[in-house]
């Protein structure tokens, strides 16, 4: 039946598609792509809240006589967009410099959009369905702000699912991992003050470049050494600021970086390994190190049920052999572990082709959106029923 109605849908699906992306957005600025939403889902026949965590957007439906036995099945999808150029080859590209969809999450939201329209029309389930559309993923702060904001005080769920696509795996194959989907998300800061001095004359003052050159390779180094090669955690820096002039020994370096793992042994272990790592700077280059650690986003961990429910749906729909089983988590980071935290379900991704997103010649293939949708449709008529 949904291939069948998809046919009627699809140019309505494309044209959504190519509003969003050629407006992006980025996070908290997503006042033009939560008005698109809303406003559709309204004609729809969905109550819409807005101004969630700032700038998101909950659309709810109720059907059906649940006599007391519905349920509530949410879904989520993201509304921004990346801070860089696109240099993909569509006939839609964004029209802002300095504004791109280069994640997907415009077809992410489309993909819920498209489920949403399907059960307005074909809703043959007993209970209600929310379609939650979260601003500001890319800056890992958007679902606090939601829950913050009494999202599910407000806004009750027994089960939550989202959804990503992937490039790398075979293009509309569903991938759902079996626990630990993607990594937690530390912010690494860390200041490095000294005495500066004369380039010419090092040994009347403290070298904080030196000192910060050696507490990133004293990190990478141990790193390799205090955790289990067959254990995931990274640490990355990617910002290394100070100086004013090639002869002058500035007062002071900052740091920031990154640290990303699959377990709290992990984090616990590597966050130690910075702190040892910035006393021993400190002895041996005489300088003060200011260092935080501040986790952004926790585990985005996948409940059994939530699982047992994908892998059940994607195989009815699509075939076992479209459904990776005990697939591998990754490494990047998603404040969808946020919402998991506090309600059941799962987070799965969809093959596609290209590059992997954040490359400015990204481009989202519109054609894994029925397969999204579909499995968003039948989810809310499965789990919106008692459930044994």
């Amino acid at each position: 039946m949904f291939e069948t109605w998809y046919e009627g849908q699809r140019a309505k699906s494309l044209s959504w598609l190519q509003a969003l992306h050629r407006h992006p957005e980025i996070g908290f600025e997503e006042v033009r792509t939560a008005g698109l939403v809303a406003e559709t889902l309204n004609a729809l026949g969905y109550d819409i809240e807005t101004g969630i965590g700032r700038t998101g957007v909950v659309a709810s439906l109720t059907k059906g006589d649940d006599n007391g036995y519905g349920r509530t099945i949410g879904f989520r999808a993201e509304l921004d967009a990346l801070p860089m150029n696109e240099t993909a080859d569509v006939d839609y590209a964004s029209e802002l410099p300095n504004r791109f969809h280069g994640c997907g999450h415009d077809g992410h939201t489309v993909t819920a959009m498209t489920a949403a329209a399907y059960l307005a029309e074909h809703g043959n389930f007993d209970g209600t369905v929310r379609f939650i559309f979260q601003p500001a993923e890319e800056l890992l702060e958007g679902a606090r702000a939601m829950i913050s904001d009494g999202l599910f005080d407000r806004f009750p769920c027994d089960e939550i699912y989202a959804l990503h696509n992937i490039p790398g795996l075979p293009v509309g194959h569903v991938c759902i991992p079996d626990d630990v989907v993607l990594a937690s998300s530390d912010n690494i800061d860390v200041k490095i003050f000294a005495n500066g001095t004369h380039g010419s004359a090092p040994q009347t003052g403290e070298d904080a470049i030196l000192a910060a050159a050696s507490f990133i390779t004293t990190v990478q180094q141990l790193a390799t050494r205090v955790i289990d090669t067959r254990s995931a955690g990274v640490i990355s820096f990617g910002v290394c600021q100070g100086g004013t002039a090639r002869n002058i020994l500035p007062d002071f370096v900052t740091l920031q970086g990154t640290m990303r793992t699959h377990s709290k042994e992990v984090r616990d272990r590597l966050t130690s390994l910075l702190e040892d790592s910035a006393k021993s700077i400190e002895i041996s280059h005489g300088v003060k190190i200011a260092l935080t650690v501040e986790t952004v986003a926790p585990l985005t961990r996948n409940h059994a049920l939530g699982v047992d429910a994908v892998r059940k749906t994607a195989i009815d729909l699509f075939g076992a052999d479209r459904v990776v089983e005990a697939s591998k988590s990754l490494m990047a980071s998603e404040d969808f572990s946020e919402m998991l935290g506090l309600v059941p379900g799962a987070y799965f991704f969809i093959g596609q082709d290209g590059r992997y997103p954040h490359h400015p010649d990204y481009a989202f293939d519109p054609n894994i959106i029925p397969i999204g949708a579909q499995i968003f449709a039948d989810l809310a008529k499965k789990r919106c029923a008692k459930q044994p």
